[in-house]
């Protein structure tokens, strides 16, 4: 006797996935493409400098010595002074003031008494330039200049010229530093194109 064949339940179809997007690099993804498409010129010339530059070293010097250059005199016609500090004053001078004026206070300031005397030959009734070299100077005593500023000027009848400077000036010590200024009195004149510097004088002090 035959027995019917046995039927077994069909199985539903597997449900199909969609297959998952590549995973991108860290180096293909868009903000590191355009990274990439930016940076790429400025690096290739920076290969291309290096590689010159190890190639042809004299000129490479010579254009570097060239370049330097042009800096410090673009910057001395522009500013009257060099760049990185060279040459440059580490005191403020403020105001305009005539050069004998200006070389007597720097050479209180350096102590340089020899120069002062020189300085004061056309004074009628010279300082002593040792006592002001022991009490003012930076160089002999504990004083720090600061500031020097030109806080008057007048011109005369007589074609002289009365002009009055402070000097700001600060000492160090256990409890801090203490601060003061000085003010000068000058009285130049010009004969025959020369400058003469023919009075000094202390006005204040505090």
């Amino acid at each position: 006797m035959i027995s019917p064949a046995s039927t077994q339940p069909s199985l539903p179809p597997e449900e199909q996935l969609p297959p998952s997007p590549p995973r991108l690099r860290p180096g293909e993804r868009p903000l590191a493409q355009a990274l990439k498409s930016v940076l790429r010129w400025p690096i290739k010339l920076l290969y291309y400098l290096i590689t010159g530059i190890r190639t042809h070293k004299l000129l490479a010097f010579a254009l570097l010595l060239l370049l330097l250059l042009s800096i410090g005199v673009t910057s001395y016609l522009a500013t009257g002074s060099m760049p990185f500090g060279i040459g440059r004053d580490p005191y403020k001078f403020t105001g305009n003031t005539s050069g004998k004026i200006q070389n007597w206070l720097y050479a209180l300031r350096d102590g340089d008494a020899a120069h002062l005397q020189m300085l004061d030959r056309d004074v009628a009734q010279p300082p002593d330039v040792n006592q002001l070299v022991t009490t003012y100077s930076q160089a002999r005593t504990h004083l720090i200049w600061k500031d020097i500023t030109v806080i008057g000027t007048r011109q005369q009848a007589d074609t002289t010229v009365d002009s009055f400077v402070q000097v700001d000036m600060a000492a160090s010590g256990p409890g801090g530093d203490t601060k003061g200024m000085v003010i000068w009195h000058f009285i130049t004149a010009t004969l025959n194109g020369q400058e003469m510097l023919l009075s000094v004088s202390l006005v204040d002090q505090r």
